[in-house]
């Protein structure tokens, strides 16, 4: 599989790129010879060389150069860069625990057609899976307003959320995947000379279904990106946020801070400033573009391998 994906030149681009983008991500600093804390830290007011005040943030890519900063001043490259591996870890650690529930409930008990499951996801179809998501976060968010918690404790439950969403759909499909893979003859006859469930899992089923399961994992990681882009819109972001007040006595406005640095709270924390900083949301939202671009080239080589396989 690997071998032959590796044939697949799209497949090796989406690959390094996401690859580079990692590794960039937590070693920008060293890498750019940049102090982290300088670069990330919040600037009030920017000032000529004469040390007098010449305007107030947001800034313009042209004033605070490569991409300006946001409302509070901050740098929007160095966030979107430091925030790269948040996203992306996140993103891939859900599809990852889809996955892995998805195929053991389903092994549990590969004869049931787990028909509750296909009437849920039938029920569910024309729900958005973002409003959907975000009545489970948004009440979440306010047992933690009055019970608070850990930001990790936040963050594993928000993740949770975020896999539990996706299961039913995994699972209405590889029940039927392994259902005929299990109804091949050769599986049959293994479980007539007596072979163990465990066994046969794992020598024959789990190897046919690979190339499978890398596909969906690839396209679950795109869909969970999607989805974290979609609660970053609706003010919902991963680890919770901290309510800052801007403006004058007269005309206070209230913003959420995310506490994490992933990309759907820096577009979620600019929206209110849409127009008057759209750098500010068009930034992370271009990233977030390329790497779903990225792994649709990824996604793209492997149904290739499939295709190649078949024929």
């Amino acid at each position: 599989m690997i071998i032959k994906l590796l044939k697949q030149p799209q497949a090796v681009i989406g690959f390094l790129f996401i690859t580079c983008l990692l590794v960039f991500s937590f070693y920008w600093p060293s890498m750019l010879d940049v102090n982290k804390t300088e670069a990330l830290k919040l600037q009030d007011f920017l000032y000529d060389d004469d040390g007098r005040i010449i305007d107030a943030p947001p800034y313009s890519p042209s004033q605070v150069p490569p991409l300006g900063s946001d409302m509070f001043g901050k740098h929007i490259f160095y966030q979107v860069i430091d925030g790269a591996k948040y996203t992306i870890l996140i993103a891939l650690g859900i599809a990852l625990f889809r996955i892995l529930f998805s195929v053991g409930i389903t092994l549990i008990n590969p004869k049931s057609s787990f028909s509750f499951l296909n009437d849920i996801v039938q029920a569910t179809l024309y729900i958005p899976t973002a409003i959907l998501t975000f009545i489970f976060m948004n009440s979440l968010i306010v047992k933690q307003s009055m019970e608070p918690m850990s930001t990790i404790k936040l963050i594993v439950l928000q993740c949770l959320i975020l896999i539990g969403v996706g299961v039913p759909p995994l699972i209405s499909t590889f029940s039927s995947e392994i259902k005929a893979i299990l109804n091949k003859d050769y599986i049959t006859n293994s479980f007539a000379l007596g072979s163990k469930k465990v066994y046969v899992y794992y020598k024959h089923v789990l190897p046919e279904l690979s190339t499978k399961l890398v596909l969906l994992f690839a396209q679950q990681v795109v869909q969970t990106l999607i989805l974290m882009a979609h609660l970053g819109v609706l003010a919902i972001f991963i680890g919770g946020s901290a309510i800052v007040v801007l403006g004058d006595i007269f005309t206070p406005m209230p913003v959420a801070i995310p506490l994490a640095g992933e990309w759907a709270g820096i577009i979620g924390m600019n929206f209110a400033k849409i127009k008057a900083a759209p750098w500010a949301i068009l930034t992370p939202l271009s990233f977030f573009a390329v790497l779903i671009f990225a792994l649709n080239l990824i996604i793209q080589g492997i149904q290739n391998c499939l295709e190649t396989n078949k024929s």
